[in-house]
């Protein structure tokens, strides 16, 4: 696609979708755009998707002497609209990492972290909610979620949290917690509702979700979702059935009022031999579906399982199977499809023990496996693909990201792909999915993705392409490739331009833009409009003088 430098910049929401297989539409520049490239490291970014467009990127950076954590709103077009290098969301002492964001309802973001302001006297957790100006509306440095008294002999530690909107302008905020056995630091799971304001909702420091037993037991990952009610549901891995290197699937709702609403300690998930592990989770209809790694079978396979809003199992006891070809499968991740079911896909080593590809599977409502048995190649590139991230797409079709070292798998370094699935099984991009970020002698890594709110999605990673870790970001549209219009530079607003010959089919539809001219402030487009060979749309607002307007090829 032909873009001068400035309309390169500009050109974000220029396409028009085709169901063909063909390579996906990058926006934003190519390799993605730099959120921040501050003196040190930025690390661990987390993004959210806005309603109104646009998204937030959160990380802990340090350009100082200790992490502190930043954050950075882009707009549609891949701009920042607050301040260069980022809006220092916490600086207290010590370090301050792992930031999970999600929307405040009104523009902005509640961001979570993990704190030690405290020095040696244990783990807390802290948020801040940053408006959709960039400043920061609670106290400065934040306001506790789960807060320690300094200078205990044995200070607990909450960490591993997890974070998801609450509908309500506040936020839901699942964690670890060794407050009950600070020594040895065996784990409980504990959950919190904050307001708008930052002001618990729930008991001070968190509603216990999971205690110790007579005998302690090893907890981990704690995944959350929203019920829809203002309450939560919260799931994690535990071994209170075996020794700690086996662990079992449970899950707790608490309710909006804050009480714990299911068994005592949690519903069984999973409790089948093996090790059940790395759970996620997505809200379907009132429950959840969970997918996990699963080796009851000597080797690691994929299972399901849904549970209903009041804990009961779907999916017969300890789940359905997924997967379980040959080696090992393992890191499931899942998304709604949109239509009941949820759509999966994990790292498979079904080709060799010594590389892992992509694959994916769709579950309907029952679970039933809709695409092929053991589910659909996505990725088998040379090198491996590992780290899937997932975000739904229109009309039951999915987005997925992977860390790939096809480029350089002598050395190991990553770049990040992305493919496109339909709801039929079909890759709408390029086989074995298209670069999002790929630059020779470089890492990018870690990424984490969240909606556009127009099928897309935004993605954010660590890159090391200026020798520090780096903050870099990218848009991908499900939209096809683009070409440039002619057309449009001698068309007068509100004239119809006639598309040239083409035909548009699929589930989709079609959809025309007309780019941004730099020159001019706002994208005007003719949006959305279903178009078929021959078609003429309607030119609205300022159209682009130099004719770099597109359309599909």
């Amino acid at each position: 696609m032909r873009l001068s430098t400035r309309n390169l910049i500009a050109h974000l929401l220029v396409c028009v979708l085709v169901a063909c297989p063909c390579a996906a539409a990058t926006m934003w520049s190519e390799n993605g755009v730099a959120v921040c490239t501050a003196p040190g490291s930025q690390e661990s970014p987390s993004v959210v998707g806005l309603d109104g467009g646009g998204v937030i990127v959160a990380w802990a950076d340090r350009r100082g002497d200790d992490y502190d954590i930043y954050a950075q709103r882009l707009d549609t077009q891949g701009r920042e609209t607050w301040t260069r290098g980022g809006v220092l969301v916490c600086a207290a002492d010590y370090d301050q990492q792992f930031p999970a964001v999600t929307v405040d309802g009104a523009g902005g973001a509640i961001i979570v972290w993990q704190d030690g302001r405290l020095g040696d006297d244990g783990l807390q957790i802290f948020a801040q909610r940053i408006g959709a100006n960039g400043a920061v509306a609670w106290q400065a440095d934040g306001l506790p979620v789960c807060s320690y008294a300094a200078g205990l002999n044995d200070p607990p530690s909450a960490f591993s949290h997890v974070v998801e909107s609450d509908g309500a302008g506040g936020a839901l905020i699942a964690w670890r917690d060794t407050r009950s056995d600070p020594v040895t630091g065996n784990t409980e799971i504990f959950v919190q509702r904050i307001n708008s304001s930052g002001a618990p909702i729930w008991t001070v420091n968190g509603v216990k979700v999971l205690g110790f037993a007579a005998t302690k037991w090893a907890t981990r990952n704690p995944i959350i979702a929203s019920d829809g009610a203002g309450g939560a549901i919260v799931a994690w891995q535990d071994a209170r059935n075996s020794a700690a290197s086996s662990n079992d699937l449970y899950a707790q709702r608490v309710t909006a009022a804050g009480a714990v609403s299911w068994t005592t300690n949690g519903v069984a998930v999973c409790t089948a031999s093996g090790d059940q592990g790395y759970p996620d989770m997505v809200a379907v209809g009132g429950g959840v579906v969970l997918t996990w790694e699963d080796k009851r079978s000597g080797s690691y396979d994929i299972y399901a399982q849904r549970l209903d809003s009041a804990g009961a199992v779907q999916w017969g006891t300890n789940g359905r199977l997924v997967c379980n070809s040959p080696n090992d499968q393992r890191t499931p991740r899942v998304v709604s499809d949109g239509a009941g079911g949820v759509v999966l896909a994990w790292t498979d080593k079904r080709s060799s023990a010594l590389s892992t590809d992509v694959y994916a599977q769709r579950l309907d409502a029952t679970g039933t496996a809709l695409w092929t048995t053991n589910g659909l190649a996505v990725c088998t590139a040379l090198g491996s693909q590992t780290r899937v991230r997932m975000c739904p797409s229109y009309s039951s079709a999915t987005i997925l990201t992977w860390m790939d070292t096809r480029n350089e798998a002598s050395v190991a370094l990553y770049d990040i792909y992305a493919q496109m699935l339909d709801g039929t099984e079909s890759a709408k991009w390029t086989a074995d999915g298209v670069p999002v970020a790929a630059l020779t002698g470089t890492t990018q890594r870690m990424q984490q993705t969240a909606g556009d709110g127009m099928g897309g999605l935004y993605a954010a990673w660590e890159d090391d392409r200026t020798s520090d870790w780096n903050v870099f970001a990218q848009r991908l549209s499900p939209y096809a490739p683009l070409r440039d219009i002619a057309a449009a530079k001698s068309s007068a607003l509100g004239t119809p331009v006639a598309l040239p010959a083409r035909t548009v089919t699929g589930a989709f539809g079609g959809f025309f833009y007309i780019e941004e001219d730099e020159r001019y402030s706002g994208i005007r487009v003719a949006w959305p409009m279903p178009v078929t060979t021959g078609d003429q749309v309607t030119v609205t607002g300022i159209i682009d003088l130099d004719g770099e307007g597109c359309i599909p090829k």
